[in-house]
């Protein structure tokens, strides 16, 4: 859609959305998600901390689905929350929340559906084939109006502030509600049980999880890694090919290989003994459960080139970095122990011990986000 016509359909939102800010405010939070599936945990914990504190508050969860069919019905529907209630979290661009005039001191918290960046995302892509148009995200106020945005460390800040181009006091070291997922023990083990539960040969041998970034051409090759798995690893060990939400592409069968769909990444997460990926945010959380991380990078030059990526790539990846499905394979099947403090004291220092140690309690990130949105007053 043009510029020009897009610029209509916003004045006639805002135009709207001044008729029903007239309504009465309620004692209600809004979390909006693009991928309902990809934030579970994460909402599960946020609303539990809301619940916890204050009970006297309605959780309105809400799935944008821009433009899809019946998107008018929906587009009020998403507007009348946003006009009457007391704070705003999302996880990505919504576009209501970033286009419309809001009441003044509305809190909106931006919870960023990844916990770093190893592609670039938001304005770090605007002008290239992955990215927005320049004009449109200006008409669209992309990233507009948030008044916190949530890090969990000092690299994913510096990311975030150029990705959102959002001023560094904006940026707040609150951390995301899936840290305390994934260092929990209990529901760590409790997802374990699941997973194996729906594929018991998981119970044997190693669990190595391929969980690669989208590409917008596709040809991820998930046969070759499949491939140099039935040739390498022992034959109770077991390939987990975890497709990206807008990945569409085939994945392989075979007696050593699982399609993951259908379990959440932070689940398997649970199970995994190793884990390869390639500009993935994964490896933030596979750092919080101290699970090895290879680095499949066979396309770096290109997508450097492409979509970009915002830090020095061979520095920031804690693992090996290589370029064959065969040496994927072998560091993955390969028992290792790789020592994540020193990196986890500069890309999670906010929601790890000083020394970059895992902390021997929960950070209470939940709460730290719920406390933010200052519903006391």
């Amino acid at each position: 859609m043009m510029p020009h016509a897009l610029s209509v359909l916003v004045w006639g939102a805002r135009a709207v959305y001044s008729g029903l800010k007239l309504l009465p405010v309620q004692r209600k939070v809004v979390l909006m998600t693009r991928d309902l599936n990809r934030m579970e945990a994460d909402f599960a914990l946020l609303r539990e901390s809301l619940r916890a504190r204050h009970p006297d508050h309605r959780i309105a969860v809400l799935e944008h689905k821009k433009f899809a069919s019946g998107y008018v019905v929906a587009a009020l529907r998403e507007m009348y929350h946003l006009a009457t209630c007391r704070a705003i979290l999302v996880d990505g661009y919504i576009v209501p929340v970033s286009v419309l005039r809001h009441r003044r001191g509305l809190p909106v918290g931006q919870l960023w559906h990844a916990m770093g960046g190893f592609k670039n995302f938001a304005y770090l892509t605007e002008g290239t084939a992955d990215g927005p148009d320049p004009k449109v995200a200006e008409v669209m106020r992309m990233h507009d109006n948030y008044t916190f945005l949530c890090s969990s460390g000092r690299v994913p800040s510096e990311v975030f502030s150029r990705a959102f181009r959002a001023a560094p006091e904006t940026i707040r070291p609150y951390g995301m509600a899936r840290v305390d997922y994934l260092l929990d023990g209990e529901r760590m083990d409790a997802a374990r049980e699941r997973v194996v539960r729906r594929h018991p040969r998981l119970a044997e041998g190693r669990i190595v999880l391929y969980a690669p970034t989208s590409r917008r051409l596709g040809g991820i090759p998930y046969g070759q890694l499949a491939e140099a798995f039935r040739e390498q690893a022992d034959g109770q060990d077991t390939l987990v090919l975890l497709r990206h939400p807008h990945d569409r592409s085939r994945v392989p069968g075979g007696e050593q290989t699982v399609d993951g769909g259908g379990i959440g990444v932070l689940d398997w997460l649970a199970a995994a003994d190793a884990v390869i990926t390639d500009y993935s945010s994964i490896v933030y959380e596979a750092a919080l459960r101290d699970i090895p991380t290879i680095f499949f990078a066979y396309d770096l030059e290109e997508f450097r080139s492409g979509r970009g990526i915002p830090l020095d790539y061979e520095a920031e990846a804690p693992g090996p970095i290589v370029v064959t499905a065969e040496d994927a394979v072998r560091h993955a099947v390969t028992p290792r122990e790789l020592d994540y403090r020193s990196w986890r004291r500069r890309h999670l220092d906010s929601v790890v011990a000083e020394d970059g140690s895992l902390p021997a309690e929960l950070p209470g990130c939940a709460d730290r986000i719920v406390g933010a949105l200052q519903l006391e007053r």
